[in-house]
């Protein structure tokens, strides 16, 4: 004996309501799925620290007769100017006029 199609659908729908569920007979997209999942916000605005927090090029404004050294900075200053100095630095960047008598030189 077969149960009529509309008797299941109150049966579905009343279940649902009894255990607070979403009653959605045709199946329609309702985006529940992302609604239910923990929300990014607060991660994403703790990635980059308390923008309150006083950095250390800040300090320099905040203090300008005082001589602040940057420990990291400074290091990679010295070890660029040493890499420079054994001829191991960056090539020096060219003018866009010497781009183009660059090109012209090329396979032909």
């Amino acid at each position: 004996m077969a149960v009529a199609k509309e008797r299941l659908l109150k049966l579905y729908e009343l279940s649902a309501k009894i255990f607070d569920q979403n009653f959605n007979p045709t199946g329609v997209r309702t985006g529940s799925q992302i609604l239910a999942k923990r929300l990014k916000g607060p991660t994403v605005a703790n990635y980059y620290g308390n923008p309150d927090w006083i950095k250390f090029k800040h300090l320099s404004t905040l203090y300008p007769d005082v001589q602040f050294v940057d420990p990291v900075e400074q290091y990679r200053l010295d070890k660029v100017a040493g890499l420079k100095r054994r001829g191991k630095g960056a090539p020096k960047k060219m003018k866009k006029a010497d781009m183009a008598t660059k090109k012209g030189k090329g396979k032909k």
